[in-house]
Parts: C-alpha cells; structure tokens; sequence
C-alpha cells in the first residue's frame, strides 16, 4: 500500500468517524447547525493527522517545506471558511437541509456525503503528506503558479463572502451586485475552485509514484460539483426564486459575468444608443 496509501485510509477512515458522531448529534436534534462546522473541522483534523503522522523512522523534523505550506494552506482556509458559515448559519437556517433533516436516512446521506467531500476536495493535499518526507523535490516553477492560484482564489473567496455577508446585513431582502459581485455573479465559487485547481498543482511535484496523478480529479470534482449540484445551480434558482421578477435583477444577470470576474457589460448604453439613433 505504501505510505500514501495508508495515510489515504486513515484519513477516510477519521473523516467518516467524524462525519457520523456529528450525525448522530444532530439527528435527534433535527438540527443542521453543526454541519458546516463538521466540515471544517473534519478537514482540521484530517489534514494534521496526516501531516504529524510520521512513520518508516521519520520525524517531524523531517517534513518537508512542500509539506508544511500545503497542510498550513489547507488548515488556514478551513478554518477560515468553517468560522464564516458557523456565523452565518448562526443568523438563519439553510433550506437545503429542510427536506432531508425530518427524515434520519435522508439525513445520514447528506452527512456522509460531506465527508466524500472531505476526502476528494483534499484527496492531493493527503498524497503529499502521507509521502516520505525526505525524498520531496524543491520547489519549482510550478509551485510558484499553484502558489499564485491559489492566493488569488483566497482573497477572491474571502473578500467576496465578506462583501456578501455585510451587505445582506443592511438589506435582507435584496442581492448583492456591488463590490467584487458587480464583476462576477458567483465570485465566491470562482475562487474556491481556482484555490484548489492551484493546490492541486502546487501538491505535483510531490508526487512520487504514477498512480497519485489520479488526485487530478480533486480540483474536477470541485468544478463540477460548485457548477452542476450544489453551489451555482442551487444558488441560480433561489435567486430566480426570489428576485426573477425584478428588473434590475434581470439587468444584473445580463450585464454580469456568470462565473470568472469579468467587467460588466454596457448593456444600459447600448439600449440609450439605439434610441438616440432613432
């Protein structure tokens, strides 16, 4: 199985552990509070145990600095997110658990699934670390990309959530189109999958044997579940929901980059010019 291979299984095997004592928490309380905080802390917890467990006679001081950033990388950002939600879940209750959280086997899938998620988001991030230490290669011109990428979908992330979150504050009931949200209708899901396509390539030249390149699909599967289930398509018809019979909405979404942080288009002028020309 090798080193990677059994940090892999203790991994998924802690994420699930974790996953099912919080389950078992809210189900009786028909309560979906934890469960974002679940998710944050599931990923604390993995990505230490599979940094700090050493085995084969290595020791802590043998970690390498590939290491060291991509588990403080993933461990900042966890509990940068896990903190944000918990407050806003905090502030009101999420209706994607309202049809599940009465019924305990529809809940326990959507506990479980979280920790699929875990496990697949973080999937390189474990390879890295779970790889002897000593034999890690120095950083590369490709780590200085994934670096990148991965800060720019940081900041992008954070400073979209907090725009989002300060502005819902002073209007409830209306949706947020200035700021960083004037270039991009889900920018805080442009950064989270730009800042795992950049971990992803930052964890590459740790890589020791041919089968890890399949973590490839971390940063797919994040894409893909972001854009097709859960994040913006979700989100696309709650606002539709709420807000498709506005006009300024409907200018809002026809002015805006759907995804990537794009400036607006002039549609307003384009209408004002074909009336002048008439």
């Amino acid at each position: 199985m090798g080193p990677a291979g059994e940090t892999l299984l203790t991994v998924l095997i802690l994420d699930y552990a974790i996953q099912l004592a919080f389950y078992l928490i809210s189900a009786p309380l028909k309560t979906e509070k934890l469960y974002d905080a679940s998710g944050a802390l599931t990923f604390f917890a993995c990505t230490l145990t599979a940094l700090l467990w050493r085995r084969d006679g290595q020791s802590l001081d043998d970690l390498s600095a590939r290491q060291i950033l991509v588990a403080v990388l993933v461990i900042v950002w966890c509990l940068r997110l896990g903190t944000f939600l918990a407050i806003r879940v905090s502030k009101t209750e999420d209706k994607r658990f309202e049809k599940f959280k009465h019924n305990p086997i529809k809940f326990s899938v959507v506990w479980f699934m979280q920790a699929f998620w875990v496990f697949m988001t973080a999937f390189p991030v474990y390879i890295v670390l779970g790889n002897p230490s000593k034999s890690q290669r120095s950083f590369g011109a490709s780590d200085i990309i994934g670096l990148i990428i991965w800060v720019y979908g940081f900041v992008v992330e954070v400073v979209a959530d907090s725009q989002k979150f300060r502005f819902k504050n002073r209007h409830p009931r209306d949706f947020v189109s200035t700021g960083i949200w004037r270039y991009s209708r889900y920018a805080n899901y442009n950064g989270e999958i730009f800042l795992w396509i950049g971990m992803f390539i930052l964890c590459a030249r740790g890589f020791e044997e041919g089968w890890q390149w399949v973590s490839i699909i971390s940063p797919i599967f994040v894409a893909c579940l972001i854009i097709f289930v859960s994040g913006v398509k979700l989100s696309e018809q709650a606002a539709a929901e709420k807000y498709g019979d506005r006009e300024d909405y409907q200018l809002y979404r026809a002015q805006t980059s759907k995804f990537f942080l794009w400036p607006p288009k002039n549609i307003k002028s384009k209408v004002t010019d074909q009336q002048a020309a008439v």
